[in-house]
């Protein structure tokens, strides 16, 4: 992938007017020395990136989330074109509907999963290459590259090049939105002015793709003031944090009236009045660290020597490394680990600009260019050794469901009906032809014949025989699950069709009448 043109173009005034910030007259030596950027080592670690991402695509089929995301998408398009009913998919998503899946659902009408996929794996080269181009506009190409090489090997990083969920657009944007910010720094006052303001409309944006990215504006925020203070002075650092802010605000407050109540449901059950679980505090913290600890320990690194240095924007650095405990701070909270792989990944983006710093700081000890090979040692033996079988375990936490959807192929056509199954999102989507959405009911939430939510209907609804095939994997609803076979030989008529990995796939062999109400469930 070819980083953007405007990387290159704007090398010498980022060198020698905002970079290194930490290091005087470096900026100056490197812009007298290198009259252009060397393209080559981005280059090189994009297509690493790639390689890593591209490993887990085909290793296993959609997770429920993949799943339901695409179908959304594919049902927001027919909505659109044929005014078709669809469910109230902004009252429980965790990000708008009409955002991110429409998006996808294209890539899939062309490719498949493969192809959403791989178009998160573009949102994430493109994450990387913005993560360049903010570091070199603070700390230099060396520190750049640093940081790049931390992140693009973080085992979240590949884990989101390969996961066709909103999570890789969010965070695009949320880089995208830095880089504009840090772009702005350098400009006269008129094009400053629209740079900030396309950078809070892009923070915006980036926020309703996935709500929980609002927990990262403030650093945004703070970074491109600060980016902007130490570039001008105070007066247009506070004039940049207003203009960031207000025209956020303004999109934000636009959006939400726009759209209604139904998206403020789903704003506040998905995200800010989440549940509390179970886990523990410990759990929560050590799995953060395990996955971006290298980046972690230099983060802090990099905020000891930056506070050492007489400079403005010396706080910077550990702004930055604080972001990257955000995440696992709010999920500490909640007690949760839900979606913990993929929000911590937020965070390390920013952390890795502290981290690259450091990196820089520490190769200036070798004055010749054998720096770089030893700079490399730690991020090559950090992937090797860690974040390649991080991801690849991340990837093999949801069942491969190729076995159970090869016998409801048919089964689908030899017992038409109504089906249950745990997290029918996966089936509902790759048999989306076969079957509509209104045929479908999970083990979360399900209720019939105004029987109470819960086991009542679910007993009810299998006493009539209201399901043609029961598919559970004993998963998370194991409880449910074992409620409803429990009722289905209470039924009778109910018999195991077949056992396909982790699934197990009962048939009814009575009629099937029809007629349900169907609750959502908040995803992340």
């Amino acid at each position: 992938m070819t980083p953007p043109p405007s990387f290159a173009q704007d090398h010498l005034d980022a060198t020698t007017s905002s970079a290194l910030i930490l290091f005087p007259g470096e900026a100056e030596r490197r812009a007298q020395s290198r009259p252009s950027v060397a393209r080559w080592p981005l280059a090189v670690v994009l297509a690493t990136q790639a390689a890593l991402s591209v490993r887990l695509v085909w290793s296993n089929t959609a997770f429920q989330d993949e799943g339901l995301y695409l179908r959304a998408g594919h049902l927001e398009w027919a909505r659109w074109l044929h005014g078709t009913p669809i469910p109230d998919f902004p009252s429980y998503f965790s990000g708008a509907p009409v955002l991110y899946p429409p998006v996808a659902a294209l890539a899939d009408g062309v490719g498949g999963l493969v192809a959403a996929r791989l178009l998160s794996l573009f949102f994430m080269l493109l994450v990387t290459a913005l993560l360049w181009g903010t570091t070199r506009r603070l700390y230099g190409q060396r520190a750049a590259l640093l940081a790049a090489g931390l992140f693009a090997t973080l085992a979240g990083t590949q884990f989101l090049g390969a996961f066709a969920t909103y999570d890789a657009m969010a965070l695009c944007l949320l880089a995208l939105a830095a880089w504009l910010g840090l772009r702005a720094a350098d400009s006269e006052r008129r094009l400053r002015l629209a740079l900030l303001v396309a950078a809070g409309v892009t923070l915006a944006v980036a926020d309703a793709v996935k709500y929980a990215t609002a927990l990262f504006t403030p650093v945004v925020i703070v970074m491109v003031a600060v980016a902007v203070w130490r570039r001008r002075d105070r007066r247009a650092g506070l004039a940049a944090f207003l203009a960031v802010l207000g025209s956020w605000a303004a999109v934000v407050i636009a959006a939400l009236a726009a759209g209604g109540h139904d998206y403020w449901l789903g704003i506040t059950t998905s995200t800010l009045d989440r549940p509390d679980s179970t886990a523990a505090v410990t759990a929560v913290l050590h799995r953060s660290y395990v996955w971006t600890s290298l980046i972690l320990i230099l983060a802090v690194l990099g905020a000891i020597l930056a506070v050492r240095a007489e400079a403005r924007g010396k706080l910077l650095p550990a702004a930055l490394g604080a972001a990257a405990l955000l995440a696992p701070a709010a999920q500490a909270a909640l007690h949760t680990t839900v979606s913990l792989q993929k929000h911590v990944v937020f965070g390390a983006w920013f952390a890795a600009i502290a981290a690259g710093y450091a990196m820089a700081r520490l190769s200036r000890v070798d004055p010749g260019h054998g720096w770089a090979a030893v700079m490399a040692l730690p991020i090559v033996a950090s992937t090797l050794f860690g974040s390649m079988g991080q991801a690849a375990s991340l990837y093999r936490v949801w069942p491969n469901s190729a076995g159970a959807l090869g016998v409801l192929r048919s089964a689908i056509r030899a017992h038409p009906g109504n089906y249950l199954a745990e997290d029918y999102d996966v089936e509902a989507y790759y048999l989306r032809a076969d079957a509509g959405w209104q045929r479908w009911s999970n083990t979360y939430y399900f209720s019939y014949h105004g029987e109470l939510p819960g086991a009542a209907s679910y007993d009810a609804a299998l006493g009539r025989h209201y399901f043609s095939l029961v598919i559970l994997d004993f998963g998370d609803t194991a409880a449910a699950d074992r409620q409803i076979t429990a009722a289905m030989r209470r039924a009778g008529g109910y018999y195991i069709l077949a056992h396909a990995g982790r699934y197990t796939i009962w048939a009814s062999r009575e009629p099937t009448p029809a007629r349900v109400s169907r609750g959502g469930l908040a995803r992340d």
